[in-house]
C-alpha cells in the first residue's frame, strides 16, 4: 500500500501493521510476529516474519508463515526448528517448522486449545498449557454430536447440559475470558517423535508460564495455591513437577509472572506484585535460590514498577521476560519510569546499583536473546513498532528498523511535554499533541488514562493522531494513582478517587491552556474522554464542574457499591475502603459513585459500554443513562455486543472503527462550531 499525505480517518486503523514477539535463530536471523488487520474478516491476523542484520542495516522483511493465527515463536534448542501457536486448524495448537524452510507439522491435537509452551532441553518434547475441560484429554476434532448409533440419556445429558454454569467459587468469571466454568489449564507433556500426550499437573487450579531446568529433569510452573486460589485469585506461586512428583516451591503470597531459569540452573527470576498493594503498587524483580529456598528482591531500591505499564490502542505482541546476561552476573528487564520504558541491568549478587542501558523516549515491549546481545522492539509517538540489536549495555548495533506506516510520518507529531502543578504543589507530567496547521482557537479534547494504575507515556496511540489530525489539541497525562512514579505517587489515591488525582487532572488541563497551548487553544471549546478509571474521572469531572462542552464516558464506573457485587473482582476491592464489606457499611462505596452527583450532570455525555464487560458489567453504564435520560439530560448510550472491557485494544475492528467515528462526531457536533 502506497503512503499518502492527507489528513487521518479512522478507517486508518484498518491499515496500521504491528510488530511484536520477536526471537533469534543461533545464526543471528530475527522472527518475529507481524500483526494486521484483515477488514473483510473483521479480525487480526498474525504471521511469522524474518529478516536479518546486514551489516547496520537489515535484509528485505519476509514471511516466513503465512498465517493467519501465528503467534508465540520459539526456537528450538538445536536451533533447527521453530514452534509456534496456530490456529489454522480450528483452535489454538502447537505447529513446528524447520527454520530452513519447508512445510509445517501439527504437533498437538488437543480439544480445548493451546495457551502456552516451553521447549524441554533436550528437543524432543513440549510442555504444553492446554485448556482441558473438566482435566480431561480430548481429540480437537471430536465432536459428540458424531457419535454412531443412538446415544445414552448419559451422553445426551452430557452433550446439551456442559454448557450449564454451577456456581460454587467466588472467583468464577473474569473479564475477556466470560464464566471459567470446568475448564483448567493444565500441563501436558507432548513427544515430538509420536505425538503422545500426558497430563503433569493433575488438579482443579490452573497452570502457567512453564519452564524447564537446563538438565530437563524437573519443570518449573506458576499456580495459584489451594489455601487461596478463591479468596484471591492474584496470588501464584512457583511449583515444581520431577518425575511423578509435583511440590509447592514458594510460599510468597505473591502475584508472580514471568518465570525463568537461570543458565546456572540453582536460581529462578521472576516478577511479582503484592496483592495488599491492592494494584496500587511497584512489579518487582526477584530471585528465589533453589538450594536455600529463600527469595529475594532486586529492584526495591528503585522505586518504579518493573515491565511495561504504558497504554497504547495499537500495540505489538509482547515478550518481556527477565533475560540473563551472557556472563550470568546480571539480570536484564524493562522498567516503566515517566511515561518511558527502557531496558535495566540488575546485578545477581547485588554488588552493584541498578543501571539504565537505553534511555530513550520510547516503549520497549519484547526483547529477547541475540548472536550479538539483544534483540529490542519498541514503540514511540510516531513509530507503533521498531526493531533494533544491541549489546548487553545498550549499544546499538543495527540502524532501527521501523514498520511500514500507510501514510507519510509528517501526518504524525511528536507530543510536547510539559509539568502541570496541581494544587497541592505535586507535579504532573503531560504531553499535548497540537495540530500542525497554524490555526488558533483550536479545540481542545483533554484524555484520561483507565487503571489508574498504569501511565500515558512516549507510545503511538492512534486514537490521539487521529484526534489531532482533525482539528484538536489533544491533553493528556499522568495524575496521582498512576505507575512509573514511585509507591507513594500510586497510593495517594486509594479509596479516594476523585480528590487528589481529580485536582491533578484539571491542573492537567490548565496548565496546557496556560503554557504550551495558550497562544492556541481555545480556553472554551473543551471536550473530555476517558475509558474505565478514565471514564470514572470524566463522570466525576462533569459532575463537578460544567467546563466542558462536551464529554465521552466508556466502560466506566458509575455505581461503586453495586459493582462491588457484580464486577469479576470486585469483592478484591474493600481493602480499599475500610475493613467492612459494601452491605454493611455502603457509604465509602457510594461516596466513590458519580451516580450520587448525577443531578448535577448538565454536559452533553455520550456513554460506551461493552456487553460482554465483566470488569465493569452494563449496568455501570446503564444506570448511568437511566439517571440522566430521567433528569432529562442530554445524553446518548452505545453498547456493542460481543466486546469486553479490552474492546479498545482487542476488540472487532469494525467495531473499533465504529467507535472512532461515534467519538468524533460527537465533539465535532460540540467543538467544532
Amino acid at each position: 500500500m502506497g503512503r499518502r499525505t492527507m489528513t487521518l480517518k479512522a478507517e486508518d486503523l484498518l491499515a496500521l501493521k504491528t510488530w511484536g514477539q520477536a526471537v533469534a535463530a543461533p545464526d543471528g536471523r530475527v522472527f518475529f510476529v507481524e500483526s494486521q488487520i484483515n477488514k473483510q474478516t473483521n479480525a487480526v491476523e498474525h504471521r511469522i516474519m524474518q529478516t536479518e542484520p546486514d551489516g547496520p542495516s537489515w535484509t528485505s522483511v519476509r514471511p516466513f508463515t503465512q498465517g493467519p493465527s501465528d503467534t508465540l515463536p520459539q526456537i528450538s534448542p538445536d536451533g533447527h526448528y521453530l514452534a509456534f501457536l496456530s490456529r489454522r486448524s480450528g483452535s489454538n495448537q502447537v505447529w513446528i517448522m524447520p527454520l530452513k524452510g519447508g512445510e509445517a507439522r501439527q504437533l498437538t491435537q488437543i480439544k480445548g486449545g493451546i495457551k502456552d509452551f516451553a521447549w524441554h532441553p533436550h528437543g524432543q518434547k513440549v510442555v504444553v498449557i492446554a485448556h482441558l475441560f473438566r482435566g480431561l484429554i480430548e481429540n480437537e476434532k471430536s465432536d459428540d454430536q458424531t457419535n454412531s448409533g443412538s446415544p445414552s440419556d448419559e451422553m445426551l445429558a452430557y452433550r446439551f447440559t456442559r454448557d450449564v454454569k454451577i456456581i460454587t467459587k467466588q472467583y468464577y468469571k473474569f473479564d475477556g475470558s466470560g464464566f471459567l466454568g470446568d475448564f483448567i489449564d493444565t500441563a501436558v507433556s507432548v513427544d515430538l517423535p509420536t505425538n503422545s500426550v500426558q497430563v503433569m499437573t493433575p488438579g482443579l487450579e490452573d497452570v502457567f508460564n512453564p519452564v524447564f531446568s537446563g538438565d530437563g529433569e524437573t519443570l518449573f510452573y506458576l499456580q495459584r495455591p489451594k489455601s487461596s486460589a478463591d479468596v484471591n485469585p492474584q496470588i501464584r506461586e512457583i511449583f515444581s513437577h520431577a518425575g511423578p512428583r509435583s511440590q509447592q516451591l514458594t510460599h510468597l503470597g505473591l502475584a508472580i509472572s514471568r518465570l525463568i531459569v537461570h543458565p546456572n540452573g540453582k536460581t529462578l527470576v521472576f516478577t511479582a506484585s503484592d496483592p495488599k498493594d491492592l494494584g496500587y503498587g511497584n512489579e518487582k524483580l526477584w530471585l528465589y535460590d533453589l538450594e536455600t529456598a529463600q527469595a529475594r528482591c532486586l529492584s526495591d531500591g528503585l522505586d518504579r514498577p518493573v515491565g511495561d505499564h504504558t497504554l497504547t490502542d495499537v500495540g505489538g505482541l509482547p515478550l518481556d521476560k527477565p533475560v540473563v546476561s551472557r556472563d550470568g552476573e546480571w539480570v536484564l528487564m524493562s522498567l516503566s519510569d515517566h511515561g518511558r520504558v527502557n531496558l535495566w541491568k540488575f546485578s545477581l549478587t547485588g554488588e552493584e546499583p541498578p543501571r539504565a542501558i537505553t534511555q530513550n523516549a520510547w516503549t520497549v515491549y519484547s526483547y529477547a536473546p541475540h548472536a550479538s546481545g539483544l534483540i529490542v522492539v519498541a514503540s514511540d509517538p510516531l513509530n507503533p513498532s521498531t526493531i533494533q540489536i544491541m549489546d548487553e549495555d545498550g549499544t546499538y548495533l543495527s540502524a532501527p528498523l521501523h514498520v511500514p506506516l500507510p501514510w507519510a510520518q509528517e501526518e504524525l507529531a511528536m507530543p510536547l511535554a510539559y509539568q502541570a502543578t496541581s494544587a497541592d504543589g505535586t507535579k504532573v507530567d503531560a504531553w499535548i499533541l497540537l495540530p500542525s496547521s497554524p490555526q488558533k482557537n483550536i479545540p481542545v479534547i483533554l484524555q484520561v488514562h483507565g487503571g489508574p494504575m498504569a501511565m500515558y507515556g512516549y507510545r503511538f496511540m492512534f486514537e490521539m493522531q487521529l484526534l489531532r489530525s482533525l482539528g484538536y489539541a489533544v491533553v493528556y497525562g499522568n495524575p496521582r494513582g498512576s505507575l512509573g512514579y514511585g509507591h507513594d505517587f500510586c497510593r495517594a489515591i486509594i479509596g479516594h478517587w476523585g480528590d487528589k488525582d481529580y485536582a491533578d487532572v484539571m491542573a492537567i488541563l490548565d496548565d496546557a491552556l496556560q503554557g504550551p497551548g495558550k497562544a492556541r487553544c481555545d480556553q472554551k471549546k473543551l471536550g473530555i474522554i476517558g475509558g474505565s478509571y478514565g471514564g470514572f474521572m470524566v463522570n466525576w469531572a462533569i459532575a463537578h464542574t460544567d467546563r466542558f462542552r462536551c464529554a465521552v464516558s466508556m466502560r466506566s464506573v458509575v455505581n461503586r457499591f453495586s459493582a462491588m457485587g457484580t464486577s469479576d473482582l470486585g469483592w478484591l476491592r474493600v481493602a480499599q475502603y475500610g475493613t467492612k464489606p459494601w452491605w454493611e457499611d455502603p457509604e465509602p462505596y457510594w461516596q466513590q459513585s458519580p451516580l450520587r452527583y448525577a443531578s448535577s450532570i448538565h454536559t452533553p455525555l455520550l456513554i460506551e459500554h461493552q456487553m460482554n464487560d465483566y470488569r465493569l458489567p452494563l449496568e455501570q453504564g446503564e444506570q448511568l443513562y437511566h439517571a440522566l435520560k430521567y433528569l432529562g439530560r442530554e445524553v446518548k448510550m452505545i453498547l456493542y455486543p460481543n466486546e469486553s472491557h479490552g474492546m479498545t485494544r482487542n476488540g472487532e475492528p469494525w467495531h473499533r472503527v465504529f467507535r472512532l467515528h461515534q467519538i468524533t462526531s460527537w465533539f465535532a457536533a460540540y467543538l467544532q462550531h
